[in-house]
């Protein structure tokens, strides 16, 4: 049976408790432990532009695809973006072992918490255990999804959040804090007093040139940079990598994408083997992200076709036993 979840659908899954973030990361992590263990195939985004005259950026079609063997799904993603009003995501989600279409889901709301849920595998995987304050630089969305990944994974006392709008970081401060009652939450004035002590720092920007430096990020601190994947921008520079040991979500399409290595290889500042691999070998114990105390950790993300089918596979089978969604005629 096929069955199409639309934005609605998946708003009613999170509202009613049905899905949680908890359930992303496990299956988000599921997806990667396929990479890990080399049990999958992976179309690396392509992405189409089309230039709009009198308008800043180029509006953009991006899709990519996969296939994961214990996970038992393959299938593609396909989503509009730079028109304005955000992503306008398709999922087509077919079953591995049959080849029948098992779901059709169309929602803004995936993309955010698949990215959080990623990015908390990541501070699972490669932060200290007893990491306790986080640093969040942005407050979009993004950031939203960002923090309920880490609250999922590790159990924070403290955040502090810092965007370059004041009424940014307030609104950002008071949702967290009726969300998360328990956690002191800081609307930090500067970047660099955000990450004073920090034991987790994530960037989540659209910035095109680095938002923090490398001597504000503490000795033994784990870093999940997860802003825009465009070659023309990066959240941080080389200095920064060079103080960590770095893990990536797919190794092709990163050097292909994320600015924040383009930019410093094309100069000659670092060579590909800045790079210790993939977070599946590091989920798979393939690749040990930390090897002391005092290493720093370093996640580069711009999100794959992965995640959406992990998080695809989990989300159509709570809604099969949810009975929710429209059942779609001719689907297999």
């Amino acid at each position: 049976m096929t069955i199409f979840l639309n934005d609605d659908h998946i708003r009613h899954l999170h509202e009613s408790g049905t899905v949680t973030m908890a359930d992303y990361v496990e299956a988000v992590e599921a997806a990667y432990r396929d990479q890990g263990t080399g049990d999958f195939q992976i179309l690396p985004r392509q992405n189409f532009w089309m230039e709009r005259p009198g308008e800043k950026r180029p509006g953009s079609l991006k899709l990519g695809g996969g296939l994961l063997k214990t996970v038992g799904v393959m299938g593609c993603s396909m989503y509009s973006t730079g028109y304005g009003g955000g992503m306008n995501l398709w999922i087509t989600a077919y079953s591995a072992v049959t080849g029948d279409v098992e779901a059709i889901l169309h929602s803004g709301q995936i993309g955010p918490m698949k990215t959080g849920a990623t990015a908390a595998i990541a501070a699972k995987h490669m932060s200290r255990e007893d990491s306790a304050v986080a640093a969040l630089i942005g407050t979009g969305d993004q950031a939203r999804t960002q923090l309920m990944g880490l609250m999922a994974v590790r159990p924070l006392r403290e955040v502090r959040v810092y965007s370059r709008s004041a009424e940014g970081r307030d609104a950002f401060a008071g949702w967290a804090r009726r969300l998360f009652p328990q956690l002191t939450v800081l609307a930090a004035t500067s970047a660099e007093a955000a990450l004073a002590g920090a034991d987790i720092v994530v960037t989540v920007t659209n910035s095109k040139t680095p938002v923090i430096e490398a001597d504000w990020i503490e000795a033994g601190a784990h870093c999940n940079f997860i802003g825009a994947h465009y070659p023309e921008q990066r959240e941080v520079d080389e200095s920064v990598l060079k103080r960590g040991r770095i893990v990536v979500d797919d190794l092709d399409q990163a050097f292909h994408e994320k600015g924040e290595l383009i930019i410093p290889l094309k100069a000659g500042a670092i060579g590909r083997d800045i790079v210790l691999g993939d977070i599946g070998s590091v989920i798979a114990g393939r690749v040990k992200p930390r090897s002391a105390v005092d290493d720093i950790t370093i996640f580069l993300s711009g999100g794959t076709a992965l995640e959406y089918l992990g998080a695809s596979a989990m989300l159509a089978r709570k809604a099969k036993a949810a009975g929710l969604g429209q059942t779609l005629d001719g689907g297999n």
